[in-house]
């Protein structure tokens, strides 16, 4: 009878567990928030299946609202996380807050790439309100830009939300335009009141850009970890002058010419005529004829890492002696590249009186 009872609660015992039910492989989808058992860490995860490191709470409620209860966080075993590549670590959301590192007494704004902008001003009398810190072991993952440091006089930089004086309308400045942000755009963009730079004065103008009446992908935080603008560094376009070429022959005054510029992309690919469009190309007692050159860059024929792009200027020169020529790419500023400081270059010509 004992050995009946026993078979009998072996039998119950197994059906139980059997019937126990049992957790579904994670299958990875792009936005997702993950972590795993054994560690309070969260990631998310990008277009390319790849997880990336939120590396503080305040960081991650730079992007997101509500509370913890509300975000959905997948717990995944060790196996599932180990299968994910590791990519860089998650960035606060540019214009959302004042930056301070914790071995640092500095303040920046962050705009668009995690580029930072030293703060001296502009953001009132309560701009410490606005700051997170971040620790300084985490310091690598933005870029400071030295010649970038917004004074009094300043405009507020890319990634700020602005509300002008007496005016109920909230703009996004994106590319040094003021983009209008209806109630909709606003809401499935994830924007945040307490983001909102208010009583803007009207002189503080911008030209005005396309509208964000819904969800703009280019704004969000997956575009913020992809292989282009704002995100990976690599990823970005960096267009230099490599180089003036000048005729080989002796320059004399009032010959036309033909001077060549080089430019050459070190960076990522240039998929849009942006930056070499607009070309400052100056010299004294120098006049320009025509300008050649083969078509723009495009999504279908882009500017590839390590190609060069030529503009010929034909022209003349109206006096003699030595000539300086400067020459700027991405003037003015339209592109967001890896170095945003070189992008000038000069070179002599002696131009000869006959």
């Amino acid at each position: 009878m004992k050995k009946i009872l026993f078979l009998l609660f072996a039998l119950a015992l197994v059906l139980t567990v059997s019937n126990k039910p049992v957790q579904a492989a994670y299958t990875p989808m792009a936005g997702d928030l993950i972590k795993t058992t054994k560690s309070p860490a969260v990631y998310i995860v990008d277009d390319n299946l790849k997880r990336h490191l939120f590396p503080n709470s305040i960081t991650f409620w730079t992007w997101y609202s509500g509370t913890w209860a509300d975000q959905n966080i997948k717990v995944i075993t060790q196996d599932e996380f180990d299968n994910l590549d590791p990519g860089k670590n998650v960035i606060a959301r540019p214009g959302a807050n004042l930056i301070m590192f914790d071995n640092s007494s500095k303040s920046y704004a962050e705009t668009p790439g995690g580029i930072l902008c030293e703060t001296r001003a502009l953001y009132g009398d309560n701009w410490q309100s606005r700051v997170i810190s971040i620790q300084s072991s985490f310091e690598t993952d933005y870029i400071k830009d030295n010649s970038c440091i917004i004074g009094s006089t300043s405009k507020f930089p890319d990634g700020t939300l602005i509300q002008y004086v007496k005016s109920a309308d909230i703009y996004l400045i994106d590319g040094g335009k003021k983009r209008k942000i209806s109630a909709e755009g606003f809401k499935a963009n994830g924007f945040k009141t307490n983001s909102i730079m208010t009583n803007v004065p009207v002189a503080m103008s911008y030209t005005a850009g396309t509208a964000i009446n819904v969800f703009d992908y280019n704004l969000g935080i997956l575009y913020s970890l992809a292989d282009t603008r704002g995100g990976e560094i690599a990823g970005r376009p960096d267009l230099i002058i490599s180089d003036i070429v000048f005729p080989v022959a002796k320059t004399v005054v009032n010959q036309s010419v033909a001077i060549k510029l080089i430019v050459k992309n070190i960076g990522g690919n240039l998929t849009s005529e942006s930056g070499v469009r607009n070309i400052v190309f100056t010299a004294a007692d120098w006049s320009t004829i025509s300008v050649s050159h083969p078509d723009y860059p495009s999504a279908t024929n882009p500017l590839r890492t390590g190609q060069t792009f030529e503009i010929t200027y034909t022209g003349k020169f109206i006096a003699a002696g030595t000539k300086s020529f400067t020459a700027k790419v991405d003037e003015p500023s339209e592109v967001i590249e890896i170095n945003e400081k070189n992008n000038a270059y000069s070179e002599a010509l002696v131009v000869a009186a006959n």
